[in-house]
């Protein structure tokens, strides 16, 4: 893809160990039992299809899916560490732009990218920051824990834009990220 995008290369140890991949071995592994049933499926639209269907569950829209992406052969095509935007900087608008300008996007497409934070969470010991649970988290499913960036973590809707001060009060954060650009 002309930048960047969905290749497959997140399956090699040498990208899932990138800072901002910590954590996404657990979504590998839970996605590989389907991988092996359809192997004709590249992991690079796999990706996309389980991030498609988690929009869709969370009750975002349906995203059509288009298949065909080509998969990376091997871990020397990863891309290097660093191109995605670390956890918490000191100026938070200087770093996405300096992180996704590169990319190509402007402000509007920056502030739009980061809405997808209405959905999951963070961990401390996976990105060196965020609370490791609150009360929205503690008894989430799956694996509890962790800080959102909403109350409603698992609802796709536009409350990460929407926050307001009792977010920050009650252990839901993003306050920063999401207001630094608008």
């Amino acid at each position: 893809p002309e930048r960047g995008g969905a290749n497959g290369s997140l399956r090699f140890d040498v990208e899932l160990k990138h800072g901002a991949n910590a954590g996404l071995v657990n979504a590998l592994k839970l996605m590989q039992p389907i991988k092996d049933k359809y192997p004709s499926i590249t992991y690079a639209d796999l990706f996309q299809l389980a991030s498609a269907t988690a929009i869709e569950e969370a009750g975002g829209p349906k995203i059509p899916m288009k298949y065909g992406r080509v998969d990376v052969t091997g871990p020397e095509q990863c891309p290097p560490e660093g191109k995605l935007p670390d956890a918490g900087p000191s100026a938070p608008a200087d770093h996405l732009r300096l992180v996704f300008y590169r990319m190509g996007l402007d402000d509007k497409e920056i502030v739009a990218l980061s809405g997808a934070h209405t959905l999951g969470r963070s961990r401390p010991e996976r990105s060196g920051w965020g609370k490791p649970e609150t009360k929205y988290t503690k008894n989430g499913p799956g694996a509890p824990g962790g800080q959102s960036w909403t109350a409603e973590w698992l609802k796709f809707d536009n409350s990460y834009f929407k926050g307001d001060k009792r977010e920050k009060r009650s252990g839901s954060s993003g306050v920063a990220y999401r207001c630094c650009i608008i």
